[in-house]
């Protein structure tokens, strides 16, 4: 979130890389809450229809505006608002891969409900954090500071993607290795390093709607209004197979609420289930290490016959021969 500033107009270098980029992932990749969340801010920053568009000034957020002036919408129309084209560009890339991350792992209603839900709770938790700073720190500067742009949902955001990946080390900005628990508070202090204007307490109001989500009872509170339902799926099939075997390889169904644990192998079909709570990445190694250990083994669905229930077809013919000899001799007699 940046604290209100002008907006240049017109498409221009961060218009193009931001295009450039939604087309390099493809369109067909982006899930539809994520495209048209980013297209959204996008036809509100440029201003495509001829309505009356509000200036910054009047959605803006501040604890002036919504507390003592009572100016509600200020909460709902801020976060989709910013300052310039560059704060729309860095807002929308981050969008783009925290969407595409979080939209297919929780679905795309649940995850439309989620930014809904946090574009209206960060400008709250912002209200009353610089309400707070200038009672305790003597400053009437937070009360009038006044911010805008979908940064504070980033960081939400940002803070429920970190829960889902395994415990390692992440790259701030690229460049600063982090535990991954921390990264979220890492780049809440080097965005305000590295740009001054931008909003603080707006940025820390995303960290803490984040936190309640993934350890206070926001979550629950949510599910009990609209409960999420599993909708990632990953299917792998199996990547090697022993002679003329003309089935499909195993099929592994990662549903959310599941416990884990491989299912006990069937005649004709092999499948596991795992916990929705994997991270992609380790979804998609259990899947190769299951593929690589199945085509490594007989196919299970034609185990190999045991030996006495084997026909000897040689043992056959030979009885046969022995008994026709044995009419040919009765004949002559």
């Amino acid at each position: 979130m940046f604290r209100g500033r002008r907006q240049g107009r017109g498409p221009g270098l961060a218009m193009m890389l931001l295009a450039m980029q939604v087309f390099q992932v493809g369109l067909d990749r982006i899930p539809p809450v994520t495209l048209a969340t980013l297209i959204g801010n996008v036809v509100i920053y440029l201003k495509l229809f001829k309505i009356h568009w509000p200036s910054l000034g009047e959605v803006c957020v501040s604890t002036l505006h919504v507390w003592y002036r009572h100016d509600w919408r200020r909460l709902l129309f801020a976060a989709f608002f910013h300052g310039d084209e560059w704060h729309l560009y860095y807002n929308m890339v981050s969008l783009l891969w925290k969407g595409i991350s979080l939209e297919r792992r929780l679905g795309s209603p649940y995850f439309l409900y989620l930014v809904a839900v946090f574009s209206v709770l960060v400008n709250i938790v912002l209200v009353g954090l610089n309400m707070a700073a200038e009672h305790l720190l003597h400053d009437s500067s937070y009360i009038s500071s006044c911010a805008v742009g979908f940064s504070g949902v980033l960081f939400a955001l940002k803070v429920i993607t970190t829960h889902y990946l395994p415990p390692g080390v992440q790259y701030v900005m690229g460049m600063f290795p982090v535990p991954s628990r921390l990264a979220c508070w890492a780049e809440l202090v080097l965005t305000q390093l590295l740009v001054p204007n931008a909003s603080f307490t707006g940025h820390l109001a995303g960290i803490l709607v984040g936190l309640a989500y993934v350890k206070g009872p926001l979550k629950t509170v949510m599910d009990v209004i609209i409960p999420r339902e599993p909708s990632y799926t990953y299917r792998s099939g199996a990547t090697g197979t022993r002679g003329n075997q003309s089935t499909g390889g195993p099929t592994y169904t990662y549903a959310q609420g599941t416990t884990g644990g491989a299912a006990s192998p069937q005649a004709n079909n092999s499948q596991a289930r795992f916990t929705g709570g994997l991270s992609e990445d380790e979804q998609l190694q259990e899947a190769i290490r299951q593929s690589r250990l199945t085509g490594q083994s007989p196919n299970p669905s034609a185990p190999p016959q045991p030996q006495s229930a084997r026909p000897n077809i040689h043992r056959t013919l030979t009885d046969e021969e022995l008994r026709r000899q044995r009419v040919e001799r009765l004949d002559r007699r």
